[in-house]
């Protein structure tokens, strides 16, 4: 079976610091989660074109 790697690195983390950072205030865990999945997806996606 040939699986599909996708590596991600410090990009989507550093993209998710900045949007923390200009909110300016605390944020829950679960929208850190769905804002850190959907910069993967972007990245992902950008990526694949």
């Amino acid at each position: 079976m040939d699986a599909k790697m996708v590596t991600f690195g410090e990009t989507a983390m550093d993209k998710l610091l900045q949007w923390l950072r200009s909110s300016g205030e605390p944020k829950d865990i679960d929208e850190l989660l769905r804002q850190y999945l959907e910069l993967l997806s972007k990245l992902v996606m950008e990526e694949s074109q």
